[in-house]
């Protein structure tokens, strides 16, 4: 619970501060979605998603149940300056409860900045990666 209030705090000092660059609030927005998707809080993870995807998302969670995060690692970040648009890759290192073989895959992110209720932010554009 304390994980997810300090996100939130985040997210709110990243989308209510002016003078922070673009930039800046990506990297602050893909490390706070980073340290939620490491401790496996999924259901909070869908709140970074654009509300079109939302539903999709749910179900990636749902479909998650049984993964344990062991690492996360933002490996890149490409930054589209004129589309306002961005791809993180992260490397994610997870194992299932039901074999005890670590996996590791790589989640593309697609994110896009853009107005929503009235304040400019970054929205995950891609649903959570499927664990298999």
């Amino acid at each position: 619970m304390k994980i997810l209030l300090l996100v939130f705090l985040l997210m709110v000092a990243v989308s209510s501060c002016s003078t922070t660059g673009v930039m800046e609030d990506l990297d602050a927005t893909a490390k706070a979605y980073g340290i939620i998707v490491r401790w496996k809080n999924f259901e909070t993870a869908d709140l970074f998603a654009v509300s079109s995807i939302r539903d999709e998302f749910k179900k990636r969670v749902e479909e998650a149940s049984n993964v344990v995060v062991a690492d996360y690692r933002i490996i890149n970040v490409e930054y589209d300056e004129t589309m306002k648009k961005a791809t993180v890759n992260a490397e994610i290192s997870y194992y299932t409860l039901t074999s005890n073989r670590v996996r590791t895959l790589i989640d593309k992110q697609v994110w896009l900045y853009g107005e929503e209720k009235g304040s400019k932010h970054w929205r995950l554009m891609t649903l959570l990666p499927e664990f298999k």
